[in-house]
């Protein structure tokens, strides 16, 4: 691909992103870096670490750990040593986190479905979800290794 269309592509999907950051209110008042980081643990369902959380947003562990103690303040997040290695912090949802979740997403799907009814033909959709499996398959790929680890063609 053309430096150019690299170029663009990254622009539209910038504008896109404050687009949705724009529509989806922080729930709860909460700090942007405590949503990624609750987001973070949500997708981990049998429970996260603080290092995973780490490591999957990129983010210093200062920060994962400034965010932690503002989830747990208010009641959305527990912390846990583990049973086996005591080390170790296993992170979890409370009820009350997995709700704002849960709420969160409704209300982040409600918005893009409302969005692409309204803007896109029964065509332009099918080619919308054509792009999303295609940028699926990008954020899978691993640039040190220069693969895709195992993603088909």
């Amino acid at each position: 691909m053309r430096e150019a269309d690299v170029r663009r592509l990254q622009e539209q999907l910038k504008a896109f992103h404050r687009r949705q950051r724009k529509e989806w209110s922080s729930p709860e008042g909460l700090t942007q870096t405590a949503v990624r980081v609750i987001g973070s643990i949500a997708r981990q369902p049998e429970g996260s670490q603080p290092g995973l959380v780490s490591d999957d947003l990129g983010l210093a562990s200062s920060n994962v750990a400034a965010a932690l103690r503002e989830l747990e303040s208010r009641g959305l997040v527990t912390r846990t040593r583990d049973v086996q290695d005591t080390r170790r912090t296993n992170l979890h949802l409370t009820v009350a986190g997995e709700a704002l979740v849960a709420s969160s997403r409704d209300e982040r799907d409600d918005w893009l479905s409302r969005a692409i009814d309204a803007v896109l033909d029964d065509n332009q959709q099918a080619v919308l979800l054509e792009a999303g499996l295609l940028l699926e398959k990008l954020s899978q790929y691993d640039v040190i290794a220069g693969s895709t680890d195992g993603v088909a063609s």
